[in-house]
């Protein structure tokens, strides 16, 4: 019996699902980057920012902030960089708040801040080998290419749409259509795999199939997408 593949190509979001986004911002990496700006700071100045950061940005007012950043590379720098300016006058005061924002970006945006679940490399290894084209779609402010290079994975993807290079966001469709339209797979054929109802679940208004993951995570754990093999039929 000839067996086929229940999908053609994989679509993964970014953040949340093939790399952690839960512990970006580091002690280390924050210090190291503050020093290199001329602004030291130990471990506990360092995790005070930090706090600070995650606080006004997830706060309700920084949520509204952000929407619609990922638009451009531009506009994602200067709402971030504002909401870590203001983290920075917060937490450190006295401190040159210029200087601590733009290392805290730094570090948001570094490759080597980025770790992949556990299950990140052997599952797209797994996909990649049985044939199925495999891409990226993300609302992103910055070119997360160089995290997958970072831990040599990047070669297994065909595609990577980034939502502040097309100017449109999810839960748009357009985006969607245009990560088939790169793979050159037909929607029906491409499942969809990420961890938001709202934004990655939007996949579906396009005809694909989604595989939405648990909120719950943690970097150390395998996130889950194990499951995607058997969902394509790998």
């Amino acid at each position: 019996m000839v067996q086929t593949r229940a999908v053609d190509a994989v679509l993964f979001d970014f953040s949340g699902t093939l790399f952690d986004d839960s512990a970006v911002l580091t002690v280390a990496a924050v210090r190291e980057a503050a020093g290199a700006r001329g602004a030291a700071l130990d471990d506990g100045l360092a995790a005070r920012l930090i706090e600070a950061a995650l606080a006004v940005a997830d706060s309700p007012a920084g949520l509204t902030r952000r929407e619609g950043c990922d638009r451009s590379m531009r506009r994602h720098r200067a709402v971030w960089s504002e909401l870590f300016t203001e983290a920075a006058v917060r937490s450190l005061p006295g401190r040159p708040p210029g200087a601590l924002a733009d290392a805290l970006y730094a570090c948001l945006t570094d490759p080597l801040c980025w770790e992949p679940y556990p299950d990140t490399a052997p599952v797209l290894t797994a996909l990649h080998r049985a044939g199925v084209a495999l891409g990226v779609v993300s609302n992103i402010g910055w070119d997360i290419r160089p995290t997958f290079e970072a831990v040599g994975i990047a070669g297994l993807l065909h595609g990577v749409l980034l939502s502040c290079e097309h100017g449109m966001v999810k839960p748009e469709p357009e985006l969607f259509e245009a990560a088939c339209a790169e793979l050159d797979v037909p929607a029906g054929r491409t499942l969809f795999v990420g961890d938001d109802p709202v934004r990655d679940g939007a996949a579906s208004v396009v005809g694909m199939p989604v595989y939405l993951l648990p909120r719950d995570r943690a970097v150390s754990r395998p996130r889950g997408l194990g499951n995607v093999l058997a969902l394509a039929g790998c």
